[in-house]
């Protein structure tokens, strides 16, 4: 019976996925590529709301998908590609960092810090990631002055750093503190950097 059931969502949506993809194409014939990224969505998130009722949520599911796609398609000009792409790459992260989860829960101060201090890692190594990009993609006067700027951040991220984890100072959170605000502060300006300087 269950197989019954994945074997008509699975055909459901890619009848629906053909479809859909023959209306967006004779919509848009222009940029082709872009209609079959608006079809994806649907076509994923067609069986998921197609187990209770077959018919009636896919054909609810594209009118509402249609047009939220093009708003964000009109806005797409003033976001680069690379700026897309990295911050979507930041997107990961953070949605990855799920796995530190139960370290944080486990409650033992070691694995606390232990999950602070890979996700420390994880946004240091994204934020270098960005910097060598922009390194390609600024001219030498703008490099210069985001250089001088970044000196200035990492003053001010260990400063931050150090007064959150001065809250504590002398116990066993004092590190843990440290270490949580440096990978906070990192995150934070690792969007900064895509959504200002990356072209």
């Amino acid at each position: 019976m269950r197989k019954a059931m994945l074997l008509t969502i699975l055909v459901s949506g890619l009848a629906l996925a053909g479809c859909s993809n023959n209306t967006d194409t004779k919509n848009s014939s222009t940029e082709p590529s872009q209609a079959v990224q608006e079809t994806a969505a649907p076509a994923s998130t067609a069986p998921a709301t197609a187990a209770p009722d077959n018919a009636q949520p896919e054909a609810t599911a594209l009118p509402t998908t249609a047009p939220a796609a093009s708003p964000a398609a009109g806005q797409l000009p003033a976001v680069s590609g690379t700026q897309q792409e990295y911050i979507a790459k930041l997107d990961a992260i953070e949605a990855g960092l799920k796995d530190l989860q139960p370290l944080y829960d486990s409650g033992v101060t070691a694995s606390m810090r232990e999950a602070a201090n890979q996700e420390y890692e994880r946004w240091d190594k994204a934020l270098n990631e960005i910097y060598n990009e922009l390194k390609q993609q600024l001219s030498q006067g703008e490099m210069a002055a985001l250089k001088e700027k970044q000196l200035d951040w990492i003053t001010y991220r260990d400063k931050t750093a150090k007064e959150a984890s001065l809250e504590f100072e002398g116990g066993t959170m004092e590190p843990l503190e440290y270490t949580a605000v440096l990978g906070s502060v990192t995150k934070d300006r690792c969007y900064e950097l895509v959504k200002l300087y990356m072209k």
